[in-house]
């Protein structure tokens, strides 16, 4: 069973934006792509607080979602309900999509590298099986990320993610051999308020060559990857963005 990271903090999570907050380069592309494959139905099997299923809602796509933490989840219901969304939510482990959804999707979405929470290769290549038996024939595989061989580099390690008035999030990567503990630093400083709060994530670091190995593994028959939602092919040296789409 794998450790809900984000139990403690789940409440916060949002301090990045209101998941209302869309990202229009992100819409066009996924608008694109959807076009592109006949997208009618859509699962976001790692939802998190509900952005990309706002997101989806907004696309005209039949859309569902899921995630492992109950307190994302819990926070997930109360953001679309306050936005009047309805989407079909549950409690899922992507590595056994199967024990959650008997329907098939033309299209399953595993955003912001979410997919690193598993650590092992192994974890990995059976939650890409069971993504793989949720599609519909033709079905597509999305995956974001901004762990690049660029963003690796030592001149990425803080990033200060949130900054205003009132609050500041910071990130700071520690990387070892393999895999990359986040650290997040939350500042409140507001006239109110006066405190920091710390919380972290590790995740496995999964580039270019390793989803290509395990998407055709799993079966999947075509991989392409992108360097940003502009389609640009992925560049070693240059993409701060890493983009899968993998047609089953």
């Amino acid at each position: 069973m794998m450790k809900d990271e984000y139990a403690s903090w789940a409440q916060n999570y949002d301090k990045f934006g209101a998941i209302t907050d869309v990202n229009e380069k992100e819409k066009d592309f996924l608008c694109s792509i959807f076009a592109r494959y006949g997208v009618k139905s859509a699962l976001d099997c790692a939802c998190g607080t509900g952005p990309h299923l706002y997101l989806l809602s907004k696309l005209g796509v039949n859309v569902f979602g899921s995630d492992y933490s109950e307190a994302m989840l819990n926070v997930c219901h109360e953001n679309l309900s306050k936005a009047g969304i309805e989407v079909i939510t549950k409690q899922a482990d992507f590595r056994y999509l199967e024990n959650a959804w008997s329907v098939k999707f033309d299209a399953i979405l595993c955003m912001t590298q979410s997919i690193a929470h598993l650590h092992t290769d192994d974890d990995l290549i059976i939650a890409f099986k069971s993504i793989h038996g949720r599609l519909n024939d033709s079905g597509i595989l999305i995956m974001t990320q901004g762990t690049t061989h660029l963003t690796l580099q030592d001149r990425f390690r803080f990033d200060l993610v949130v900054n205003n008035n009132n609050f500041t999030r910071v990130f700071a990567r520690d990387i070892e051999e393999g895999f990359q503990t986040i650290n997040i630093l939350d500042i409140y400083h507001s006239d109110n308020e006066s405190r920091m709060e710390t919380n972290r994530v590790h995740i496995k670091i999964i580039l270019d060559d390793e989803y290509r190995s395990f998407l055709y593994e799993a079966g999947f028959s075509r991989v392409d990857i992108y360097g940003g939602f502009d389609m640009c092919p992925y560049d070693r040296e240059n993409s701060r963005k890493l983009i899968v789409v993998a047609e089953k």
